[in-house]
């Protein structure tokens, strides 16, 4: 009788990635109906190690409450447990005072914490007192000494973070002061520093803190009390690690202050309604120099001026040899990865008679909307509109593109926009909504840094706004879409985009990935009719219906488009392009499949579907082994919905994981 064969299993993990810059992954419910996410949660920042800071607290005083069983010196416990509780209590309300950024109620509430160790510890004195030669000797009571002195410690340093947070609140008025009412009676270095050297003598009482902890002899404790302590061990040691980080990023943003030498920007005004591989076409740039926390200069430049100047034939890659016989400034942006992008840029700056730059800041055209939003319209005296969030994309695309004047260039509403952009932003009363705008808009990638100072570089990192595309590793499975305008003017605008990522693991393993990507041209009259009516007011020009259209976003879009994906996978399907069409090469770790897209026209939808196969396998035989899967968001991209599947042919049974991911980005300013 031919025994029968060994079922194979396979694991399947699903881990939701908490960083910025790429589909949230959820499994289904338990009844296995997909759940649908419109918005990636973005996962809120650590604050700093504080909270875990005040959780090692909280753990300490357990740990105070229950020492006396151990030592059995209950009724010294028992007139003092209230006083250790009040304490307790007292830095627990300051934490959420601390949290709401209501820093005069926490100091209070800290302050009070302090009053009840101190008075713990001097009624516990003539038991811990170091002249009582018997007690002295005593693990116990040395251990209740060192625990009320944590006590102390964590309240006098809770006070002072208070104190530290609470005065780098007026860091953004004396910002304000210096670039706005050209005000040097405080300069923002000297300020930021004091706060440093504040911080730094924070780290030393927190280490000190932590070494009284590690010192704690654990014998003295029961069990249960042992590992509450470690948890405030494992607690204190985080907040410690977290200051360590801050303070050596201080040197970092110092830089970028221009403390001891000014510091020259460049920043990229990329559109993204007109996509590039780091978040739009690149049709201006601002060179911004700061020295000691203000600006000192601030110059717009249009694109094409520089173009002008380069005097080196640089041949065009892929894609952008079909809008340019060479490669220019405004299309260096090539590569989806911005350090990478960031690097030819600066070097095509230098070679086109421009300046050396020490940062690169690449921003889109999402941002100045946003910011239109919290700040209100914006009158810019060489223009005959108020600019705003629902007009500023529509008329400054049709002032750049309509050439109205033969005398005015294109792009000076740009170059007159930014000073009075600028003081508008500065002469907000409130910054905590700029604050949170700020953060949402890093968080979905419209924005991109990069720096030659190895410090700066490393603290874009830890803040996660280097646009870096996620380094390449064995047995995972990656994909990431990246779209190159190459036609239809600033079409992308009303592109909605369908991802479905379907993976199939065969019966040894073997595992195949099939892509389909839809793409919808949505403009229509209707949408066309508001605009022309404004149209109307401000005056056409030299401009007919059917260009103005055109401008509009109304044009057939088309673009080169290159699908990143694991190093090695195997084309085996394609449909809706020609094979002749389909270039494959290796780049940044991955396979790149690439291809035109299109054109697609208004009202119509289009779709290529591609089927490879990847070079690894899962080893069915052990049930450890996991099917991994990141998908990563080109940066600057809206209106893209992934679908994720995968079916495990070998168990006979589809699993569904459909992640319904809609990439309304907002992303960031600096």
């Amino acid at each position: 009788m031919t025994p029968r064969p060994k079922k194979s299993k396979l694991t399947v993990q699903f881990k939701p990635l908490n960083q910025e810059g790429f589909f949230d992954i959820k499994a289904p419910d338990s009844q296995g109906i997909p759940k649908i996410v419109d918005q990636p949660e973005i996962a809120e920042e650590k604050k700093a190690g504080w909270w875990t800071f005040f959780g090692m607290a909280f753990s300490i005083f357990l740990v105070l409450a229950g020492v006396g069983m151990a030592m059995n010196v209950k009724d010294i416990i028992s007139l003092n447990k209230n006083i250790a509780f009040a304490g307790y209590d007292n830095l627990k309300e300051g934490a959420t005072s601390l949290a709401n950024q209501d820093f005069e109620q926490a100091s209070v509430f800290f302050e009070g914490a302090e009053s009840s160790f101190e008075e713990l510890q001097e009624n516990t004195s003539f038991l811990t007192a170091r002249a009582n030669q018997y007690l002295k000797s005593s693990l116990y009571l040395d251990t209740a000494q060192k625990l009320i002195e944590s006590g102390v410690g964590v309240s006098k340093i809770s006070q002072e973070l208070t104190q530290l947070l609470s005065d780098a609140r007026s860091i953004p008025q004396v910002f304000v002061q210096q670039n706005l009412n050209d005000d040097q009676s405080v300069q923002l270095t000297t300020l930021v520093n004091a706060q440093k050297s504040r911080l730094q003598k924070i780290l030393m009482e927190a280490s000190l803190l932590k070494k009284n902890l590690t010192t704690l002899n654990v014998d003295a404790l029961p069990k249960d009390l042992r590992e509450k302590l470690e948890v405030a061990q494992g607690y204190i040691s985080q907040f410690v690690t977290a200051l360590n980080e801050v303070d050596q990023n201080f040197e970092a943003a110092l830089t970028l202050l221009g403390d001891k030498t000014p510091h020259r920007y460049l920043v990229l005004f990329q559109n993204n309604h007109e996509m590039r591989a780091t978040g739009g076409f690149i049709g201006s740039y601002a060179l911004v120099d700061v020295n000691d926390g203000a600006i000192t200069k601030m110059e717009v430049k249009d694109v094409y001026e520089t173009d002008g100047q380069l005097s080196e034939f640089v041949p065009p890659p892929p894609g952008i040899n079909k809008v340019a016989d060479q490669l220019y400034l405004r299309d260096a942006n090539y590569s989806p990865d911005f350090p990478t992008s960031a690097q030819k840029i600066m070097w095509f700056l230098e070679h086109s008679r421009g300046p050396t730059v020490d940062t690169v800041v690449a921003i889109d055209q999402t941002i100045a909307e946003k910011l239109l939003v919290l700040m209100g319209p914006i009158v810019v005296p060489s223009f005959p509109f108020a600019l705003r969030a629902d007009n500023f994309n529509d008329l400054i695309s049709y002032n750049i593109e309509a050439k109205l004047s033969e005398t005015y260039t294109p792009k000076q509403i740009l170059i007159d926009l930014m000073p009075v952009f600028k003081e508008k932003l500065l002469s907000l009363q409130d910054f905590s909504p700029l604050n949170d705008l700020t953060h949402n808009l890093i968080s979905s990638r419209h924005i991109q840094v990069y720096s030659d100072h190895a410090g700066i570089q490393t603290l874009v990192e830890k803040l996660k706004v280097d646009g870096r595309m996620v380094a390449a590793e064995p047995d995972m499975d990656y994909l990431s879409v990246v779209t190159t305008a190459i036609g239809g003017n600033k079409s992308d605008a009303f592109i909605k985009t369908k991802l479905s990522h379907h993976t199939e693991v065969g019966n040894l393993g073997m595992i195949t990935d099939h892509l389909s990507i839809q793409k919808n041209h949505t403009w229509s009259e209707s949408d066309f009719a508001y605009w022309q009516k404004l149209m109307d007011r401000y005056g056409m020009g030299k401009l007919n219906e059917a260009t103005l259209r055109f401008i509009h976003g109304g044009g057939d879009n088309l673009d080169y488009m290159r699908v990143y994906v694991p190093k090695g996978s195997l084309l085996i399907g394609l449909e809706g392009v020609d094979i002749e069409d389909m270039d494959s090469y290796e780049e940044l770790g991955y396979t790149v499949f690439a291809f035109t897209f299109g054109p697609v026209s208004a009202g119509e939808m289009k779709e290529v579907k591609l089927s490879y196969k990847l070079p690894f396998e899962l080893k069915t035989e052990n049930p450890m082994d996991v099917y991994r899967f990141i998908a990563q968001k080109q940066a600057g991209t809206e209106n893209i919905r992934l679908t994720k599947s995968l079916q495990t042919s070998f168990l006979d049974q589809l699993l569904l994981l459909l992640i319904n991911i809609r990439m309304g980005l907002l992303v960031a300013i600096s």
